[in-house]
């Protein structure tokens, strides 16, 4: 059986690879089973010349690849004499293991030009010809099962169809067209005369009955251009999936830059259009960050501009042009072929946003990252935005050489707070015009919400059930009761199972870094998770539980291949939260990035146990101050050490022990000690402490990791300390203003680095730098102006890796070769602060933004 699975998979590749002969102008030809049996599908240029080859392989859920026999392939094409003109993938359904994973990073490295590490595992010298030969070779790991491969196929077809009346019939003569295809490349592999195994442009085309050539309607930048314009011109900003709010003004919706040696202000999306480079977006769950992608598609194309949408979750490892052509086709409501895709990619004047890049899993985000590599390093074709939660992630999707301009979602402020006040209109407020009854709702709302009332999603959705007399005091209890207003809405029963299978099938997806699933998986994993809870004397069918979650809009389909998709992301994590704290699904043993909001469910709906905390503060330690306040375990005998071992994964510095001393209030006082020495003091052992150490006091119901957080929040405020400096000397030349901004930019670089190193928690360092970004600048000085203030040297910069400044070379700011690429100041504002205090501000705002909390470490 495993056996017949591996030549369907293969065939199916076979069948993709046919259709990219016509998606590409410059191929001719696919031969299935290659000439040497280490080529499974070779591709051919019109003029006969090897283009790209690959080998197609599967492996079962127990096994992974690993270096020695993935080497064993790499080496035996390395020694093929049309090595060295064409490309190589190894693809396969199978997971890595570490040494495997080795192996791809050492092919990624030999194709940015770095032959070291492959050349250290194949033996050989850097310049040796197998290293040459390899330097466009790499692994592509597609894990969809024949079924999805063959569904893709047919998508691609039914772009490609002449004279078809409707949508159905598109569909079904695609499955037979993808049909006719499989049974002849399964038919060729077989001959034994290796040209009879070639499959030319003109046939493929005549057993799949479409053009072999694209056609015109369908070429960009042509007709198909004009169409997109007029239609995302006319379009609405909203998210890709059914309303669950009444939908706030989009016009309110705004950006800020995260990076820069000056605050900036909120803009527009439109900002986002503004410089040469790639721009990523970022913003907690719920802020708006799809909704900023679809407003900035509206608005550029009606300025002329052309933005093209897509969803991370959609892309599939090697295909970005299918993603494209996606992104075109929810606008024009019509299937665009991936020669389409291509060419948007390919052009300049387009500028193509990736949503929700940092929620898909790693592996998968690494495959974006190496599609993108050559055109964005380069500069070449598309622009490219991408959003979403993680900005670490974001970063780590482009180029190291790239610096990125890095914006965030603003978040509501209450001028937006009331005017979603007067949309929705809860009871009690329909007249009230921002008076009483309107500030007592809002009140309401940023008690149970706290700050994740600044998030335009939560605060709509719980206007939605204030305005219905729904109460509820968390997150969680606002979730929670939304999901039964959806299946209200619905008409559902047995909601509450549904939402139990969800949470345990959304639980397992988490674990893998995702919250989509396709059909196939999809099934297979309410299928599994419908078992587990069967053990426990609940029975489902699959089929009804599917059907429910879509009827209510928990789940829903996107893109042709029909991923499934939770009606919002935090959706997802909310029901995994709920299934972890009703003991339904276990929590992973190492938590990463992205699993902070199930996290944070799961401890609002079930608590914070020892266990949890020790977790969280190891793996994930900005997580641990929103966290904390929802510790309420009692302090007992123990704590003091539970205390300090918490600290000890927070805390950058030398170990240090706790001591606790409760006051008669039933506050209770925490102090550093020395190491190892830990535990409860009295009121004369305290007081004398104080005298030498500096104390936190905490409320009576904080639990230990409560304790731990407001002990390390101490801890930074000292190390971000700074002393007061005396102002700048007034700078009369261009030169001098150059020479002491240059000087104090490279100050403020040091200072950086050196708090990075002091603040940081253990092994925690790099997503605080990337949070932070460069912490370079380059800058141009302009002539001297005057203003309100008086005579200032007005400057715009970039934030870089290095430090370089340069005096403008005209008179005017307005031929600045930065003008509209990053931030405008003036060097005294700049200056002002001194150096050590400008870094100090950008490391606690960066903590500020990684821990979710405004007043930490404040």
């Amino acid at each position: 059986m495993d056996t017949v699975r591996g030549i369907a998979y293969q065939q199916a590749q076979g069948v993709l690879a046919a259709l990219e002969v016509l998606d590409d102008p410059e191929l001719g030809s696919v031969r299935v089973e290659g000439a040497d049996d280490v080529v499974d599908i070779e591709l051919f240029a019109r003029g006969g010349s090897l283009r790209r080859a690959a080998q197609v392989k599967i492996r079962t859920d127990r096994n992974t690849w690993g270096r020695q026999e993935l080497l064993v392939v790499f080496r035996r094409w390395a020694e093929l004499p049309g090595a060295s003109g064409a490309s190589f993938e190894f693809v396969t359904n199978g997971r890595l293991g570490p040494s495997g994973d080795l192996v791809a990073e050492a092919l990624d490295a030999a194709g940015a030009g770095d032959f070291g590490p492959l050349a250290g595992m194949l033996g050989g010298d850097l310049g040796a010809p197998e290293c040459e030969a390899l330097a466009t070779a790499r692994i592509r790991q597609d894990l969809r099962s024949t079924v999805a491969l063959l569904a893709q196929a047919e998508r691609q077809v039914v772009a490609m169809l002449p004279h078809v009346r409707t949508d159905a019939d598109a569909r079904e003569q695609a499955r037979h067209a993808v049909d006719r295809l499989f049974l002849e490349l399964f038919e060729r592999a077989g001959l034994v005369d290796p040209d009879d195994r070639v499959l030319r442009r003109e046939e493929i085309a005549g057993l799949l009955g479409v053009p072999p050539e694209q056609s015109a309607h369908q070429r960009w930048p042509g007709p198909v251009r004009n169409r997109y314009l007029r239609a995302a011109a006319a379009s609405s900003p909203g998210s890709r999936i059914p309303a669950v709010v009444v939908r706030s003004p989009a016009e309110g919706l705004s950006v800020r830059r995260l990076d820069g040696q000056v605050p900036e202000r909120s803009r527009p999306v439109t900002a986002l259009l503004e410089g040469p480079g790639p721009v990523v977006l970022t913003g907690r769950t719920g802020t708006g960050k799809t909704t900023a992608a679809d407003l900035l598609r509206t608005e550029a194309a009606r300025r002329g501009r052309v933005v093209v949408v897509a969803h991370a979750e959609a892309y599939l490892p090697g295909r970005l042009t299918t993603l494209v052509a996606d992104g075109l086709s929810a606008v024009l409501d019509e299937v665009m072929p991936l020669a389409t895709g291509a060419q948007v990619l390919s052009d300049s004047d387009v500028t193509l946003v990736i949503d929700g890049v940092s929620e898909v899993a790693d592996d998968v985000r690494q495959e974006l990252r190496n599609e993108l590599l050559a055109q964005v390093a380069a500069g070449r074709g598309a622009r490219v935005v991408l959003i979403g939660r993680d900005v670490a992630a974001l970063r780590a999707t482009l180029p190291s050489s790239v610096q990125p301009a890095c914006y965030q979602v603003s978040p509501l402020d209450e001028d937006r707070k009331m005017d979603l006040l007067s949309v929705l209109r809860p009871t009690g407020a329909e007249d009230d015009n921002g008076g009483p009854a309107a500030r007592t709702m809002l009140a309401q709302l940023e008690r149970a919400l706290g700050d994740a009332s600044d998030s335009p999603l939560l605060f709509s959705m719980g206007l939605t059930l204030l305005a219905e007399g729904v109460r509820f005091a968390d997150r969680a209890g606002l979730y929670g009761a939304f999901v039964e207003r959806l299946a209200g809405r619905a008409g559902a029963v047995g909601i509450t199972m549904v939402s139990r299978v969800l949470g345990v099938a959304y639980a397992g997806l988490l674990d893998r870094g995702r919250r989509h699933a396709d059909p196939f998986e999809w099934f297979g994993l309410l299928e599994r998770a419908a078992g587990s809870l069967g053990a426990v004397g609940a029975t489902f069918h699959v089929r009804e539980l599917d059907s429910t979650a879509r009827r209510c809009g928990l789940v829903t389909p996107i893109g042709w291949d029909q991923t499934l998709v939770p009606v919002h992301d935090s959706f997802a994590d909310y029901l995994a939260g709920a299934a972890h704290a009703h003991h339904l699904a276990p929590l992973p043993s190492r938590l990463r990035q992205g699993d902070d909001q199930r996290v944070l469910f799961a401890a609002e709906i079930g608590g914070v146990g020892a266990e949890l905390a020790e977790r969280v503060v190891r793996d994930l330690p900005f997580t641990a101050v929103p966290l904390s306040g929802l510790d309420d375990r009692a302090l007992s005998h123990g704590s003091p050490g539970e205390v300090a071992a918490l600290l000890g994964h927070l805390d950058a510095g030398p170990p240090r022990g706790v001591a606790l001393w409760r006051m008669r209030d039933g506050r209770v006082v925490a102090l550093r000690t020395a190491p190892g020495d830990a535990g409860w003091i009295d009121e004369p052992a305290a007081r004398s402490l104080l005298r030498t150490t500096a104390g936190t006091v905490v409320a009576p119901d904080a639990g230990p990791l409560a304790v731990a957080v407001r002990l390390w929040r101490q801890v930074l405020l000292e190390r971000l300390r700074t002393p007061p400096v005396l102002p700048p000397p007034r700078c009369d030349t261009v030169e001098e203003a150059c020479t002491m901004l240059e000087e104090h930019a490279g100050r403020s670089a040091a200072a950086v680095s050196r708090l990075l190193a002091a603040v940081s928690p253990p092994g925690h360092r790099g997503l605080l730098e990337a949070q932070l970004g460069p912490t370079g600048l380059r800058a141009v000085v302009g002539s001297r102006a005057s203003g309100p203030w008086g005579d200032h040297w007005p400057v715009d910069f970039v934030p870089d890796a290095e430090v370089v400044v340069l005096a403008a070379a005209g008179s005017s700011r307005e031929d600045s070769p930065l003008r509209g690429h990053g931030g405008r100041s003036s060097v005294e504002v700049i200056l002002d602060k001194g150096a050590a205090a400008e870094a100090a501000e950008r490391v606690r705002s960066a903590l500020k933004t990684l821990t979710g909390d405004h007043s930490f470490p404040s």
